[in-house]
């Protein structure tokens, strides 16, 4: 019996040119797990006003957090999978993207043809759960595995509390707060549509946990959680962070540390949504520190965390 272990990214335009962006907000946007409204409304907007204006609205955002060898998430998300080949050595290993190449049905092709693989754990790189971010991972991999020639699919819908991600933020937290001294602890997740099919309540459970999990080993410390990242019309999980940002400063809060245990790399809701405009926000309200602890990224520990989720999912 061969073992196969596949990590799925949500994806990345494939440069920082507004066709690429546009590309990657067509099938993005197209996808009814992230954007609900009835398609007969939807899709007008999406073709004749988001794809018409937002691509060159945001690229000199890609283009600012742009590394040499491409997009941050699709680099750490490679360097995830090299770290946990090395953890697994006897699993075959590979990494696909929900909207963007390698392809999730591509890369479990080419596992069951060049590897053989019969037994296939997939972990969305997501720890909390949201229809948003998980069905479509599975709707395209069981689409493929419908037929004769799969492998039989283990599933890490939710790992909220696994035992070494949160063992991971918790002790770079500690060194945190040890040299920064912060204020408050901030733990931003990316916001979900307060619309049942989005399932918010669930949702908002989980980070609950996985906050609670983290501050039971870092101890008693002044910290809350936001939501980032809004888009559209409707009412979504709240308080905003950028709200927050805003009001932190009259509440004598000048000195943050904010953390983002839902993103298992950086990307541009990081690295731009947070370390530019929340940050610069921040400052116009007058904060004075604003300090952002990175996750997990091209971290070796990336890999033991993935590998510690992968046995637990298939013993060995």
């Amino acid at each position: 019996m061969k073992y196969g272990c596949l990590i799925v990214a949500l994806g990345t335009p494939a440069s920082p040119a507004p066709a690429d962006i546009a590309d990657f907000l067509q099938e993005f946007l197209s996808d009814p797990a992230v954007v609900d409204f009835p398609a007969w409304l939807w899709k007008p907007i999406l073709r004749h006003v988001v794809l018409k204006t937002r691509p060159e609205k945001i690229r000199p955002q890609y283009e600012h957090i742009w590394l040499a060898d491409g997009s941050p998430l699709q680099v750490h998300t490679q360097a995830q999978a090299a770290a946990l080949q090395a953890e697994l050595p006897e699993v075959a290993v590979a990494y696909a993207n929900t909207y963007t190449a390698p392809r999730i049905s591509e890369t479990i092709a080419r596992l069951v043809a060049e590897e053989a693989v019969e037994e296939l754990v997939i972990i969305p790189l997501y720890p909390q759960y949201a229809p948003s971010t998980v069905c479509d991972i599975r709707r395209q991999a069981e689409a493929y595995c419908a037929g004769a020639e799969a492998p039989r699919l283990h599933w890490a819908d939710s790992w909220q509390i696994q035992e070494q991600y949160v063992a991971w933020y918790a002790e770079k937290l500690q060194e945190k707060i040890s040299r920064e001294n912060p204020d408050k602890i901030i733990f931003s997740f990316h916001g979900v549509p307060l619309r049942a099919a989005h399932a918010p309540t669930s949702y908002f459970q989980q980070c609950a946990q996985t906050v609670a999990a983290i501050m039971e080993r870092v101890g008693d410390y002044p910290h809350e959680i936001t939501f980032q990242s809004k888009f559209g019309p409707g009412k979504w999980l709240h308080p905003a962070t950028i709200g927050r940002m805003r009001e932190l400063p009259r509440e004598g809060v000048k000195n943050i540390l904010l953390l983002t245990p839902g993103f298992f790399a950086d990307c541009i809701e990081t690295l731009y949504e947070l370390d530019v405009l929340n940050k610069g926000e921040f400052q116009k309200a007058g904060g004075e520190k604003f300090t952002r602890l990175a996750p997990p990224n091209s971290d070796a520990a990336a890999g033991k965390i993935l590998a510690a989720l992968y046995r637990e999912i298939l013993p060995s």
